[in-house]
């Protein structure tokens, strides 16, 4: 599992060091918003704050590297007094670096890191957890912003006492109690890491009690707002800066069970699941992941989710699951879990974007290689357009069919569609594509195994937002398990199950989709044991 934690304990150990004074810097300022929260007594209240503080810095990236878990930015100028963003003495902040927008090619738009130090002109970051690419992969010019990060003197400043929060008068009889969620714990339901109560004119934390007013909070996390022993009712205000770009929060996974994700969105309006960014088709949300959300009318302790969502062919809601819910509206400040399912693979990054700015590109939520099998039904494999590429392992016949089906939130057109073979393959399409609202649907003829072609859509628009883009097609037939390579395991896995009745666990062993799974797939395995992808 890849946490994307910033651990309390380690910012301070990391960050407690001398600081400069602030100088003079480049700050643009961003709309500034308003958002009130509801802390009911005698319950918890989950909550994210909607804005980010306001930037104290905004400038363009000379030039940026990666180097073992550290990175360092180099900006236009010299903004700086040396180490004037590290924590200590009279500067009572910790920073984060925020990257983007990002135009043209480029990778770590919306990424997040953590300052560790700074020179005159650079930023040293934590890039413990990012992805694999290197920080040289961002553009030259791109926008970076150095953003204070929330505390809980910050959202509930000492003013504040009687007003949104009820001072602790008498520990452990806590009447206000913050609660922070471990994110680096593997596993489900997660125990908190901190919880702060306020006594004495601070924050402290109930471990040890010191001040803890400066405690850094995660922006893309939220918090629980435990209102207990007699505190009654408060509205909690927030103001801040309204994010204006978009976001790339990470979201850990495990090999074996499920891993949950505390999570928010920084966005001060409502949003409908549809544009939240959570989708297969980059992977941060695929079939069997669960997004869980929490009822704050509801008064009680230690809730559990009213909400369960899953993807299928579109957003099902566990209560409803024959309805598409891609309108549903996330509130603004809501908190969320990301519940992944088990992945071998390394963690995924869900990119939110702002709905309140004018989208410059359309993507589909969801690509699929679409098959029925027999009366056993029809099964979906997502391709998703970055990240891990999409197998389809199923046989396409004697005439290489297969039919490749995009699921957008709105009504499309297209303009047309071509396909490009992969390295000695070769493939063509059936016909033009076929747009049935929100969906197109894309036959292909004459395609071989063994290659990794792409299909190229042009022109696609929903009337707002027009897009080219192409997806990554793996073909290789009888690799049930998914590694790109077909040899024993995967007839050992056909062979397990041989005798089953197809189902969305087991699908792909029916590769002559017949829909029963028997000898016949077993020796079709075996008759390609020994190919791979290129």
């Amino acid at each position: 599992m890849v946490s994307k934690l910033l651990s309390i304990a380690a910012a301070e150990t990391v960050l407690a060091t001398a600081a400069g004074v602030f100088g003079q810097s480049p700050v643009m300022t961003d709309p500034v918003g308003i958002s009130t929260a509801s802390l009911l007594g005698n319950s918890d209240t989950y909550v994210s704050i909607p804005f980010t503080r306001a930037p104290e810095f905004v400038g363009r990236i000379s030039s940026a590297a990666t180097s073992g878990t550290a990175g360092i930015i180099t900006v236009a100028g010299n903004p700086w007094i040396a180490n004037q963003l590290v924590y200590g003495g009279t500067q009572h902040n910790h920073y984060y670096a925020l990257i983007g927008p990002i135009t043209g090619t480029g990778t770590k738009e919306g990424h997040i890191y953590l300052i560790t130090g700074n020179g005159s002109g650079t930023l040293t970051v934590d890039t413990r957890n990012d992805d694999l690419s290197n920080l040289s992969t961002i553009p030259a010019n791109t926008q970076v912003q150095v953003i204070p990060y929330w505390t809980p003197a910050a959202i509930f400043p000492a003013t504040d006492a009687g007003i949104s929060f009820t001072p602790t008068t008498s520990p452990p009889a806590y009447q206000t109690l913050l609660r922070i969620p471990d994110y680096s714990a593997a596993g489900i339901k997660q125990p908190f890491a901190a919880e702060y109560y306020f006594n004495n004119g601070t924050w402290r934390r109930v471990s040890d009690g010191a001040d803890h007013d400066d405690d850094p909070l995660l922006p893309d996390g939220y918090f629980v707002v435990r209102t207990a022993n007699g505190a009654p009712t408060l509205p909690l205000k927030m103001v801040g800066s309204v994010l204006m770009t978009k976001t790339a929060v990470p979201l850990s996974v495990v090999q074996t069970g499920k891993q949950d994700n505390a999570v928010a969105m920084i966005r001060p309006l409502a949003v409908p699941l549809d544009a939240t960014g959570l989708a297969p088709i980059d992977n941060s949300f695929v079939e069997n992941d669960q997004l869980l959300l929490f009822n704050n009318a509801r008064r009680q302790f230690d809730k559990a989710p009213y909400r369960t969502y899953t993807y299928k062919d579109g957003w099902r809601l566990g209560s409803d699951p024959l309805v598409d819910h891609g309108k549903d509206m996330i509130p603004a400040g809501a908190a969320m879990i990301v519940r992944k399912a088990a992945s071998p693979g390394a963690a995924v990054f869900w990119m939110n974007s702002p709905t309140y700015v004018t989208a410059t590109n359309l993507l589909p939520l969801q690509a699929t290689s679409r098959k029925t099998h027999a009366g056993a039904g029809t099964f979906d494999i997502n391709m998703p357009i970055v990240g891990t590429k999409g197998i389809e392992s199923r046989s396409g016949g004697t005439s290489g069919n297969h039919q490749i089906m995009l699921t957008f939130a709105n009504n499309v057109s297209i303009a047309g569609a071509n396909v490009s073979p992969g390295q000695n393959g070769s493939a063509g399409l059936a016909g033009p594509p076929i747009v049935n609202g929100k969906r197109i649907t894309l036959n292909l003829a004459g395609v071989t195994n063994q290659q990794v072609l792409t299909l190229h859509f042009i022109g696609v628009s929903d009337g707002l937002v027009s897009s080219d883009f192409a997806i990554p097609i793996g073909i290789l037939a009888g690799d049930t398990n998914v590694d790109q390579h077909v040899n024993i395991k995967d007839i050992n896995r056909t062979k397990a199950a041989s005798g089953r009745v197809v189902n969305s666990t087991n699908f792909r062993s029916d590769v002559n989709v017949d829909g029963q799974i028997n000898v016949d797939d077993v020796n079709l395995v075996k008759s390609f044991s020994g190919t791979s992808l290129p």
